[in-house]
Order: structure tokens, then sequence, then C-alpha cells
């Protein structure tokens, strides 16, 4: 049974982050909480006297903490961050600053550091956040850009922003995300180059990527580097998602296809550091699942719902 003050306490940091993280008004904050706006008002009011509130929040909402430490048990992680779940798009604002704190925890006040990022929307938007720098540390990319025609998808610029806030040296993987052929294949990942910067991504001491869907919307397939036709094929092959350009299917295991043959993403089952996966949304609960099946990842952070979703798993 929940206790009256675990109950208050709750809504409290509930009406806070809906407020100062998500900027939600306080009308529409009472309409989703069931509370009048004048409870709101001094819900938010309460937050900022005792200390939860100053430029983040540094208190956990009871169910998202109950939910991290059950995920850490079940799937043998190392760091969990669960998110209060709003609307679409502010759950994936909520996401973002929950990456965005296990960033700070791991690069704030902590120089030479080596960093590996991979790319995508939730990991831009948290990094777009930091305010801090990360003196002598290296920033290495652990997936191509680069389409095989040499032209480079939206989100390219993910771990030269990330570089750039923290003043790290940045390490770029200098080849196309797929090869043509398997000869082709051989030859990029020969090269002294691809093999320094693989390097720098076996010494990372964190990682941080996101996790992808095979839905129409998903990245992978808008900036070209997979057709729908291939992403149905594909899910016909038993693949739900995929790590860092590698398609997997409900186990984490890597499918046997084409693309996975040629992908030249730094594979991050190759270091043992901490493996952090920042994704949230239905569309991604059966990859974020196989991630965590299949040991790619032993840090998350998600939302709320998609939290429960796994603990049901």
């Amino acid at each position: 049974m929940v206790r009256d003050d675990d109950f208050k306490a709750d809504q409290m940091v509930r009406a806070a982050w809906m407020y100062y993280i998500s900027g939600r008004n306080q009308t529409d904050i009472a309409s989703e909480l069931g509370l009048s706006r004048p409870v709101v008002q001094r819900l938010i009011a309460a937050a900022k006297e005792e200390g939860i509130v100053s430029i983040g929040l540094h208190h956990p909402i009871s169910t998202c903490l109950d939910y991290a430490e059950l995920l850490k048990e079940k799937y043998q992680l190392v760091e969990c961050n669960i998110v209060p779940t709003s609307r679409t798009d502010e759950t994936l604002d909520n996401v973002s600053f929950g990456c965005f704190q296990l960033m700070s925890k791991y690069m704030k006040n902590q120089p030479e550091k080596v960093i590996g990022i991979g790319s995508g929307l939730t990991l831009k938007k948290a990094i777009n956040r930091i305010d801090f720098e990360s003196p002598n540390s290296k920033c290495v990319a652990l997936i191509s850009a680069m389409g095989m025609d040499g032209q480079c998808n939206y989100y390219d610029d993910v771990p030269l922003i990330l570089a750039q806030k923290i003043q790290a040296n940045y390490y770029q993987l200098p080849v196309p995300r797929y090869a043509a052929t398997s000869d082709e294949h051989k030859i990029w990942t020969s090269m002294r180059v691809f093999k320094e910067v693989e390097t720098v991504a076996n010494n990372a001491n964190v990682i941080f990527i996101g996790i992808g869907s095979l839905s129409k919307a998903s990245p992978i397939i808008k900036d070209g580097f997979i057709s729908s036709d291939k992403a149905d094929e594909l899910n016909q092959q038993g693949a739900v998602g995929e790590i860092l350009g590698r398609f997997i299917n409900a186990e984490g295991q890597v499918i046997d296809c084409i693309n996975n043959t040629f992908i030249t993403s730094y594979d991050i089952r190759n270091n043992e550091c901490l493996r952090i996966g920042a994704a949230c949304g239905e569309d991604k609960r059966p990859a974020i699942l196989a991630a965590l099946r299949g040991h790619w990842i032993n840090g998350l952070v998600t939302d709320e719902t998609t939290a429960r979703w796994l603990l049901t798993r």
C-alpha cells in the first residue's frame, strides 16, 4: 500500500517535472493529474521550497524509482533511469533529460574520459542540454553517418556536438555505414585509420546509444540507409530493431542478412564498460527488450510505461 506521504511526494515531483522539464502550464498539469489548479500551484511551490527543484530535478518519482530498481534486478543492469510518461513529444524530452542526467554523472568533473556515442534524436536532445566540459576527454563515433554515395544522414553531427559541448577530442569512423561488397568491407575495415578509431572505442569508459525500431518513421529508413521494403524483409527474417545499424531478433541475436555482413559500425559487445541505451515509445519496446536480452546494454533510460511493459516480459 502506498503511504499518503509517498503519494504526495510523488504528485509533487510529477507536477514539478511537467512544469519545469516538459514546459506544461498549470491548467494542463491539473487536468492530467486530476487535481485543481491551486493544488498544482502549491505542489510546484513546495518542490522549490524543499530543494527538489534548482536548475534541474533532483528527486526521483517514487514509481519510476521502483521500476528502475526492479529492472536493474531483472536484467542485471548497472544503471537504470526511468522518467515519467507524458504526451509523445514530451516523453521523448523526458527520456532525453534522463539520459542527460547520466551523461552528467559520468562526464561532468571527470576529465580524460573516453566516451563512445551513437546517433539519433534522443541522444541529440540529451547532448544539447549539456552545460559542462570534460577536459582532455575523447569522444568516439560508434557508427558512421555516411551512406554508400557519401551523403550523411540528418543526425550525423551527434558525436561532433558532444565533442564540441564537452571540449573533447573527436574520433570519427572514416567509412560508409554499409559497404557494397564483401571485398569492399574488408578494405574499409582493414584501413589503418579505421583500426585506430576502433582501438579508441575499445577503450571507452562509457557508451551511450539509441535503440532503433523498424517502423516506417525510423531514422534508418527515413535517412535512406535501408528501404521500407528492406525493413519488411528484415521483419520477415525475425528482426525487431537495430543496434548501431545491426539488425537483431527478439532474443537480441544478430540475424543472418546482407546488411549485417556489410555493417562497419562498432560492435559494443566488444567493450565491457557501461553501455547505456536511451529509447522510448511503443514501437521501440520490442527492440529495447531485445537489446536487454542480448546483453547489448547494461544501462537503460526509458519512460515508465515502457518500464512497466518490460517488467511483464
